[in-house]
This record gives C-alpha cells, sequence and structure tokens, in this order.
C-alpha cells in the first residue's frame, strides 16, 4: 500500500509539472544531440555511405553500378563501411549517396537524431506510461549508446523507430509491413523481432515484409547483374569476413561473440544453445500466451543474446523496457532497466575497474569484455526474457 501510495504520488506530482519534465528533457536532447552530432560530423566511421555510392554510381564520371559486397570481399573499403546490412539498406541511403562525404554525415546524423524524436512520439502513442518514458528517454541520453548510434552513424535508431512504428500502427496492417521492413534492413534484429510479431498473429504483415526484403534482394541483384542467390552468398561472404577471420573476437554480450571467444568461430556447440533458446521461446508464447508488448520486448532481448551485436545495438534495450512497461510488474521491470544502466554507463563506471582488476585484457565496453563478461551478460538477459514471458503466468495464477 506504500508503495503504490509513493508511486502515486510522483504520478501526481508528474502530472502537475509535466512540462517542467519535457522541458528538461528538451534541454538534454539538444546537449547530447549537439555533441553526438559534432561527433558524427568528425566520425560517422559505420555509416553505409560509400557502399551506396558504389551501388548507385554517384562518384562521378561514367561510372557503372559497382557491388558493393564483392567490391569489398577484393579490398575496396572506406573506413568502417563494410557492407554487412541486407540490400534494402542501400536503396535507403540512396539519397545520401548522392551527397558527398562531408554533406552525408550532417544529413544522416540530423535524420538519426530526428528519428530518435519519431521514436518516442510513437511509444507515446503506444501507451507507454508518460513519466516512465520521459525517465527512459533521459536515461538513454544520459547513456554512451545514443550518443554512439549518432556520432559513428550507426543503424539502431532506425531499427527501433522501425519496431515502434510497427507496434504503435499494429492495427493499420500496411504500416506494420513498412515498420518490419526497415527492421529488415539488419538481419540480426530481424530474424528475432519479425518472430515475435509472428508469433502475435501478424502472420500476413510478417510475411509480406520478408517478401518486400527479398524484393529489395532481387532490384539488388538486378542492377548490379547477378542473381538474388548469389546476393545473399556475398551477403554471408561479408559477414563471414567480420565474425569468421583471425582476431574476430565478436560482441559483448550474445552466444555467438562467446562461441567466437571460447572457439575461434561463432558456429560452434553453442549453435544448440542458441536453438534451444528459440525453441523455448516460441513454446513458452505458445503455451502461455504473453501481451504482445512483452512477445515484441522479449524478441528483441532474444536477438540481443543470440545473434552478433556490438555495444551500440544495447541501445535497442530503451525500445523493449518501454514497451514491456505498458504491463510488466514493477520488479521485473526495475530489473530490467537496472540492467540497461550497467550497459549504457558501463564505459565510465565500471569498466576502469575491469581494466584495473585485469590489466592484461584489451578490453572495450562495446566489443571484447572477455568470456565471463559475456556469458555474465548473456545470463542476464536470458533472465530478463524469460521473465517477461512467464509474466503471463504471474497473471493467470
Amino acid at each position: 500500500m506504500n508503495r503504490n501510495k509513493v508511486i502515486g504520488a510522483m504520478i501526481s506530482f508528474y502530472n502537475r509539472y509535466y512540462v517542467v519534465f519535457w522541458i528538461v528533457f528538451g534541454l538534454l536532447a539538444m546537449r547530447a544531440s549537439y555533441y553526438s552530432f559534432l561527433s558524427a560530423f568528425g566520425s560517422s566511421i559505420d555509416m553505409q555511405w560509400y557502399p551506396a555510392v558504389q551501388l548507385w554510381a554517384s562518384g562521378g564520371g561514367n561510372v557503372d553500378s559497382i557491388n558493393p559486397y564483392l567490391a569489398f570481399l577484393q579490398g575496396d573499403r572506406f573506413m568502417s563501411n563494410g557492407p554487412n546490412y541486407m540490400p534494402f539498406m542501400y536503396f535507403l541511403m540512396m539519397p545520401f549517396a548522392f551527397l558527398d562525404w562531408e554533406s552525408a554525415k550532417v544529413a544522416f546524423g540530423l535524420c538519426n537524431i530526428a528519428l530518435f524524436i519519431a521514436t518516442i512520439i510513437l511509444l507515446y502513442g503506444a501507451g507507454v506510461p508518460r513519466i516512465f518514458l520521459w525517465l527512459m528517454s533521459v536515461l538513454v541520453l544520459l547513456g554512451y549508446t545514443y550518443g554512439n548510434v549518432v556520432a559513428n552513424a550507426q543503424s539502431a535508431i532506425i531499427v527501433g523507430f522501425g519496431v515502434s512504428l510497427a507496434y504503435r500502427f499494429r492495427h493499420k496492417p500496411w504500416v506494420v509491413v513498412l515498420g518490419l521492413s526497415l527492421v529488415c534492413i539488419k538481419h540480426s534484429f530481424a530474424l528475432p523481432i519479425l518472430l515475435g510479431f509472428f508469433l502475435c498473429g501478424y502472420y500476413k504483415e510478417v510475411i509480406a515484409s520478408a517478401l518486400v526484403a527479398f524484393g529489395f534482394v532481387c532490384l539488388f541483384g538486378f542492377k548490379v547483374g547477378i542473381s538474388p542467390f548469389e546476393v545473399l552468398r556475398l551477403l554471408s561472404e561479408v559477414n563471414a569476413h567480420h565474425y569468421m577471420r583471425e582476431g574476430a573476437f565478436g560482441g559483448p554480450s550474445d552466444l555467438m561473440s562467446l562461441s567466437q571467444k571460447l572457439f575461434g568461430t561463432p558456429y560452434s556447440v553453442l549453435s544448440l544453445v542458441i536453438v534451444c533458446v528459440y525453441a523455448s521461446f516460441v513454446a513458452l508464447v505458445w503455451r502461455l500466451k504473453p501481451k504482445d508488448n512483452l512477445v515484441i520486448a522479449g524478441s528483441i532481448v532474444l536477438s540481443l543474446l543470440s545473434l552478433p551485436h556490438l555495444g551500440y545495438d544495447h541501445y535497442m534495450l530503451f525500445i523493449a523496457i518501454c514497451l514491456a512497461s505498458v504491463s510488466l510488474g514493477a520488479g521485473k521491470l526495475c530489473y530490467m532497466v537496472v540492467l540497461a544502466l550497467f550497459l549504457w554507463r558501463g564505459q565510465s563506471v565500471f569498466k576502469p575497474l575491469f581494466d584495473r582488476f585485469n590489466p592484461e585484457l584489451s578490453t572495450h565496453w562495446a566489443m571484447n569484455m572477455g568470456v565471463v563478461f559475456c556469458a555474465f551478460v548473456i545470463v542476464l538477459f536470458l533472465v530478463a526474457m524469460y521473465a517477461m514471458i512467464l509474466e503471463a503466468r504471474r497473471r493467470t495464477c
């Protein structure tokens, strides 16, 4: 009862001064976005600009389209613009491909900032409690992931916008297809999240978005003069280069990266563990029938714990936690927030301690934090995912 009174008092205080709350958010957003944008102007090393320039032959002169996957494998590279995305990405990037490098950095940085604000609006419309949405929006701004995504021109904000768009307008099939098609630019998020929407009953929308993604594979193949299956084969080779080359160490928090650290390859006996985790996810959703928001939030965590991701993709916890907040119990929600803070703020809070205790290990919070750290975070993600799915059992008991 006391807890309910405290929560009620907090909500009442927020409702009375909500304008002040959002002014504070606006100031924090402007500050974080300003410094991130300045970093983007000097960095943007991961933006898929160069592969898009190759595909659209926009480098000047009478140049035919170049297959960016094949060019990368042959050593034609620019910064970290490795084309390890689905072909749809390079159609989305077409407007940026006709800008010079400096202008493209500015435009893409502004696009990421605008999509972040749009994501907050979509989550508000999806029923996320206003005070909780404000809190999570502030926390993600103060964490390292938002600034990292904007500064290095990565895709997590685009994917998060796609998920939020699909969920917010889940009763409008064509909008769901659009949102899920955006998710399909990055296959490591697309597979679990599309599975989540499929398990929620959006069968036609998931199939349609998969067909849209494959349609762009066909268009890509037509443009560079190869078959769609050759496109997918080359994409798999590019990904293999990133994760199977000598010296690859993978990300900080997923089973495939743990396999990379232990066995020197992302494909090992741990692949069976991934299959078991997916099978249990499907079985529990089918048996317990959790609410749609929890299934989709769980599918985001499923992606983060099973498929290759670097630390900046932990931005997606912002989307997962906001969706889960609509119906998740307070204790489990608090656990999710603490987990997100650990990953978002660990770069400045915890990493110096890890470096002190293990000075010989070359660590990077977004990438190689070692076997123990990787296994630890995987367990934390597993607990989070199962906690959300098992919430349905608590309601029915």
